[in-house]
């Protein structure tokens, strides 16, 4: 069992061990693990992207109250996000889960290098935050869909907590400042 010195460490070192102490949780059940790992497959494979650009146009051909706001903020929103997560996992570069623990085999092949954020949860939170501001109001289903997203990158191996957590948050505020923004045009 992994033990904890928090005394001695800086904040990204405890961060990383307790990251670490979660996974060894997460994946002490492997059989659970590999009996959702087809599910939590299919659920990632959503957040890839296409999905979002479906749902826009979608919304903008139904003529959904807020269509046009909506359009414009989500432009708006991944304009930023996506190069924002990039610029971040890149500069921070912090490997991924079975880089640096033993016995731990991510279930996907991920799409870039680096862990932190996660860039499929940044953009599904990013996607669920405006749709919730803009259409969906309080009860926004996208919400439950992108903390699903967030946790398959989790179960499959190619994410730590912080970094779906961190991914969260960024998607989530880039979408509130986009809505914001858009709103004041």
């Amino acid at each position: 069992m992994l033990q904890l010195h928090t005394s001695r460490m800086g904040p990204l070192a405890r961060l990383h061990q307790w990251d670490t102490l979660i996974l060894n949780r997460v994946f002490q059940g492997v059989r659970y693990r590999q009996r959702l790992a087809g599910m939590m497959a299919r659920v990632s494979r959503t957040g890839d992207g296409p999905l979002y650009a479906v749902i826009a146009v979608t919304v903008w051909l139904a003529e959904i109250p807020h269509a046009e706001a909506f359009c414009l903020a989500l432009i708006l929103a991944f304009a930023i996000e996506r190069p924002f997560y990039f610029l971040l996992k890149n500069s921070l570069k912090r490997n991924r889960p079975e880089q640096v623990m033993p016995g731990v085999k991510a279930i996907v092949v991920p799409a870039d290098q680096f862990s932190f954020p996660s860039g499929h949860t940044s953009a599904a939170f990013c996607f669920a935050t405006i749709a919730g501001m803009l259409l969906a109001g309080p009860h926004n289903p996208f919400f439950l869909w992108a903390a699903a997203i967030g946790v398959s990158r989790i179960m499959l191996a190619v994410h730590f907590p912080c970094d779906v957590m961190a991914g969260a948050i960024i998607g989530s505020t880039i979408a509130a400042i986009s809505v914001g923004l858009v709103s004041s045009l």
